[in-house]
């Protein structure tokens, strides 16, 4: 039995965007603070539209392979959103370390100098770096959801059910006509 194999990008591209999308807006993304809930969620749905559009059965490797590459789909995603959305969160940073240090003491003049601009966080370096651990982790992440998802929206084995056993015969006499 020649089985042709699922076609795997598609699902992934979809549902990475989405989860990355989910993953790098501001307020959004703290949802990723719950068991790193938009990239699990997405590597799940990766395998429900896999599902949908495979006849076979999906086995958990095909579950971790759309989990892997919805991970890495959603780290660049991820990674392009907050490009845009830095001095946001450089803003953000300053209001609430300004609220903390109204409480404390002074705040040191290395996290000022960052803080007002003066050092660019966004290098070529620091980007790819932040690119490369958050597709790392997110690959990792993506493989779990991908199997929860094959556990939750994979068809299951039909030849894996029991056979059917016939009724036995209604009790009564055996020769009623």
């Amino acid at each position: 039995m020649d089985q042709k194999k699922p076609e795997y990008f598609r699902p992934a591209l979809i549902a990475g965007a989405v989860a990355g999308v989910l993953s790098g807006l501001p307020i959004v993304s703290a949802g990723n603070c719950l068991c790193c809930l938009w990239i699990v969620g997405g590597a799940a749905m990766a395998v429900k539209l896999l599902a949908k559009n495979t006849v076979g059965v999906l086995t958990a490797g095909d579950g971790a392979i759309v989990g892997a590459l919805t991970g890495i789909v959603a780290a660049v995603v991820d990674t392009i959103v907050k490009i845009p959305l830095q001095p946001y969160n450089m803003a953000l940073a300053r209001r609430i370390i300004d609220k903390f240090s109204e409480f404390g003491q002074e705040m040191p003049a290395s996290l000022d100098g960052f803080l007002n601009g003066s050092s660019n966080p966004l290098t070529p370096g620091w980007f790819l770096l932040g690119l490369f651990f958050s597709a790392a982790l997110f690959t990792v992440v993506g493989v779990l959801g991908g199997i929860i998802g094959v556990s939750l929206f994979g068809r299951k084995n039909p030849q894996a059910s029991p056979p059917a056993v016939p009724l036995p015969p209604p009790p009564g006499p055996a020769n009623a006509i």
